[in-house]
């Protein structure tokens, strides 16, 4: 009972669904984020950094606000992040020549270099070998189902970013190779 009344049955069914989904992606989500920490740590970065590093390989000169979008941050956050980034000569800030109040950033060549790091970090993402287990039928389902339900959350915009950043990798696999 809920405020005195009973549930139907398809109320509870909706509960102990929402009730799963919800613990086992807040379960997913800790461990691949306890995975990306240690990768990303390997080259002095954090997840977030890293993260922003890899969005301007696909997305070089993205405005705060593009940034934000993508990475799903607040902009203050990726302002704070550009800036500590600044700092230590992984990314650029620069005025763009149509609006002076906009801001573009852009990887610098260290920080294209410590990105490329990042890729020797693979065996900490225990999701990799646990797909790489996986038949291929299971992988596209669970993406699909994946892809969907983060379209319908965060927008069409976001998925676009995914899809189109995934095929750049296919068309530059041998600017992923490791020097």
């Amino acid at each position: 009972m809920i405020g005195g009344s009973m549930l139907s049955q398809e109320q509870v069914e909706n509960y102990r669904r929402l009730h799963v989904l919800l613990n086992l992606i807040r379960g997913l989500y800790k461990a691949l984020d306890s995975d990306w920490r240690k990768a990303a740590s390997e080259v002095g970065l954090t997840p977030c950094q890293q993260h922003l590093l890899w969005i301007l390989s696909f997305r070089n000169g993205s405005t705060l606000t593009e940034l934000s979008e993508i990475g799903v941050w607040h902009v203050s956050t990726v302002m704070s992040m550009v800036e500590r980034m600044e700092k230590n000569g992984l990314v650029t800030k620069v005025v763009d020549l149509n609006d002076a109040r906009t801001k573009r950033i852009f990887v610098t060549e260290k920080g294209s270099r410590v990105r490329k790091e990042t890729l020797k970090g693979e065996e900490h993402f225990r999701l990799l070998s646990l797909m790489n287990n996986m038949n291929e039928q299971e992988v596209k389902e669970g993406t699909k189902i994946l892809q969907y339900l983060v379209s319908e959350l965060l927008g069409e915009r976001f998925i676009e970013f995914v899809n189109s950043s995934s095929e750049q990798i296919l068309n530059k696999k041998e600017e992923l190779a490791l020097e």
